[in-house]
């Protein structure tokens, strides 16, 4: 379907005759657009058509619905899953940019935000495996990926490692945690993107705390999750995690150099 037969139908879906603009946003797989939806600037999601390894649209929209109100989480008025006649696509509240704030600036309200979600158990669970699995059929299916099959071993290896290291308990988890994810409004940090979302392991976030944003072991070791962990524990599961968070990026762009199949 054509992007404006498509728009077209969500105005429809909407009941209202909304002039959407294309909204540029690096680093994204989906398209993006802004209007004026109800009296404000909103946002609105075309959700790509290709798969997208570790993204689940309906564990998306149960986490989204399930963060209510939180100030942090960002005000979704609207949420379709794909079926058979269109993509699926998600509208929310248009928010500003950090404007390139120093990151130093932003560490108390991230803490704050990874602190409340970490105390989030009740969410829909993440399966890794199953992101193992289908990261292992796309290998299978493509030529030359020797490299892309020694860094899905090796991070395999890494969680099994990370889990006898430090296991702790299970809880909400971005899985994709960086300032291009981070929104202002008026004054309160807002985490958007939440497509990879679910309840899994929390050292993958806290390694992403140390890597994007710099924030120093011991200010992370205070979060709920990881309270109960000694601080030599800490230090060796916090090092793998940083491990996994590389390789499996490494892993990405290694495969995402391949044409989809």
């Amino acid at each position: 379907m054509k992007q404006s037969q498509l728009l077209e139908n969500i105005n429809i879906q909407l009941s209202v005759d909304v002039q959407w603009q294309p909204l540029l946003h690096a680093g994204t797989t989906n398209q993006l657009y802004t209007g004026n939806y109800q009296g404000q600037a909103v946002v609105l999601r075309l959700d790509t058509t290709r798969q997208v390894l570790g993204v689940c649209r309906q564990r998306e929209e149960k986490v989204l619905s399930l963060l209510g109100t939180k100030a942090w989480a960002p005000e979704v008025f609207q949420q379709k899953l794909p079926d058979e006649t269109q993509s699926g696509w998600l509208l929310m509240k248009r928010y500003t940019t950090l404007d390139d704030a120093p990151i130093a600036d932003l560490h108390a309200q991230i803490l704050a935000c990874v602190s409340d979600w970490q105390q989030i158990r009740s969410m829909p669970t993440y399966d890794y495996q199953a992101l193992w699995d289908a990261y292992q059929q796309k290998i299978n299916d493509l030529d030359n990926t020797l490299q892309a099959q020694a860094l899905l071993s090796s991070v395999c290896a890494l969680m099994l490692e990370l889990n006898i290291t430090a296991k702790v308990e299970l809880c909400l988890v971005h899985h994709d945690l960086h300032k291009r994810n981070l929104l202002n409004n008026v004054g309160q940090l807002v985490v958007i993107d939440w497509e990879y979302a679910g309840l899994g392991n929390p050292w993958l976030d806290a390694a992403a705390l140390v890597t994007e944003f710099s924030i120093p072991h011991l200010e992370i070791a205070s979060l709920p999750a990881f309270r109960d962990v000694d601080s030599k524990a800490f230090e060796c599961a916090i090092n793998i995690a940083l491990q996994v968070n590389r390789q499996l990026s490494l892993l990405w762009y290694e495969l995402s150099g391949h044409s989809d199949q």
